[in-house]
């Protein structure tokens, strides 16, 4: 006699449970303890004392689980490691009583690691600007139109320049199906020169203004990293606030978030925009992106602003190699454990061109698309793109199948 065996691959808890009642026919307490035991979490933990590492690793023992510690940590001949918990959501339940009764910060690390894994299912979010609530639901993915009012952006600079060629391609973007509108009044493409303030000021603030008025319930992003561009794009009708820097190039930018009450995407940039991709190495791509990123984060937090009204962006192509940009996108879920939507800007960047051996930005339209089907799967909950209505269709295709069913977006 044969029997038919296959691996499933499903990850979420919920879809677990679902296929378990289904295949099984099992009761519903039967199916919870099963999928719970089947969603399984790597969990990287760091800056242990190795006394707490190998306290960490007998109470993950004690669940079936494991840990893994430096090997200088079991002699205590290091002062400090990092270690990487492995086990599934029924375990790591289970862990949180047991360490609080443990010192050395166990305790508070049971919390945070409970924390960790609640950010990292969650998939709504709301957003407040003054008073307007941004809703960003879990069923779909949203759309950043990119608005470059600049003559040397890398893929459509100089094409709108006065109020009314932008006013026009707004209208464009909104019909195609755009949630969000980014203006950007200075270039940040690799070796783009910086433009005052002023220039950038009376790129920016005369369309946005115009565009707030025309179009009121679409919210706009101001792309800045100056904090009176800023305020002025706030005071003007821009709802969110776009930093490339992540807060870094500019200290009075977190005040204006705090006192205007506006979301804001911070980002992560290795260098400036003349010089970050000369040659931009890491010890470790992802642990300095994340930690860049969170740094932003407690800032905000720690300055007495509202750390859940950001979005996070690992900055694809600022300061970023080919390979780098693949390993975000590859590994783009471990930024789900902040709990924040993930925004992605990748469309037409250069490492799409590599890959298809294509050097016009224009020509890069497909390439842009697979990138975003893939970064949607992987967790981000917003792209900023040219494309809008290519990347919408592509979307609705990703999301239905994200979801298992067929949307009306």
């Amino acid at each position: 006699m044969k029997f038919e065996c296959r691996v499933l691959s499903i990850k979420e808890r919920d879809k677990l449970f679902e296929e378990i009642k289904n295949q099984v026919n099992s009761t519903d307490i039967g199916a919870k303890k099963v999928s719970e035991k089947g969603t399984h979490l790597n969990i990287l933990v760091k800056d242990l004392k190795p006394i707490a590492a190998n306290i960490l690793k007998q109470e993950m023992l004690s669940l079936g689980a494991d840990c893994i510690v430096a090997k200088g940590a079991l002699d205590l001949t290091i002062d400090r490691c990092n270690v990487i918990l492995t086990g599934n959501l029924k375990q790591y339940r289970l862990l949180s009583p047991k360490l609080k009764l443990q010192p050395f910060g166990l305790k508070t690390l049971g919390k945070e690691i409970n924390q960790t894994i609640r950010n990292f299912f969650k998939d709504e979010f709301i957003l407040l600007s003054k008073d307007r609530e941004i809703k960003l639901k879990k069923e779909k993915t949203y759309i950043m139109g990119i608005l470059n009012v600049t003559p040397d952006s890398f893929s459509d600079g100089g094409k709108y320049l006065s109020t009314d060629t932008a006013l026009k391609r707004v209208d464009e973007m909104l019909r195609e199906g755009a949630d969000f509108i980014d203006i950007g009044g200075e270039s940040t493409r690799p070796g783009s020169e910086r433009v005052t303030l002023d220039e950038e000021l009376k790129r920016v603030i005369p369309i946005i203004s115009e565009i707030s008025k025309k179009f009121p319930d679409i919210p706009i992003s101001i792309d800045t990293y100056k904090s009176k561009v800023a305020k002025e794009a706030v005071e003007a009708g821009a709802w969110i606030i776009n930093d490339i820097s992540g807060l870094n190039f500019d200290e009075n930018m977190k005040n204006v978030i705090i006192q205007e009450n506006v979301p804001v995407v911070i980002m992560h940039i290795k260098g400036t925009p003349e010089n970050m991709q000369k040659n931009p190495t890491y010890e470790n791509l992802i642990n300095e992106i994340f930690s860049y990123l969170k740094k932003s984060i407690d800032l905000i937090e720690n300055s007495g602003g509202n750390s859940e009204n950001i979005i996070i962006d690992p900055g694809i192509g600022f300061g970023k190699t080919f390979d780098h940009n693949l390993e975000i996108l590859n590994r783009l879920e471990e930024f789900k454990s902040f709990g924040l939507p993930i925004l992605i800007g990748a469309s037409r960047k250069s490492f799409i061109g590599a890959i298809l051996n294509e050097p016009e930005p224009t020509k890069r339209i497909i390439g842009s698309l697979a990138v975003a089907a893939i970064s949607s799967i992987n967790g981000a909950k917003i792209l900023r793109v040219h494309d809008i209505k290519e990347t919408i269709q592509t979307l609705k295709v990703a999301d239905a199948i994200r979801n298992e069913k067929c949307l009306k977006l």
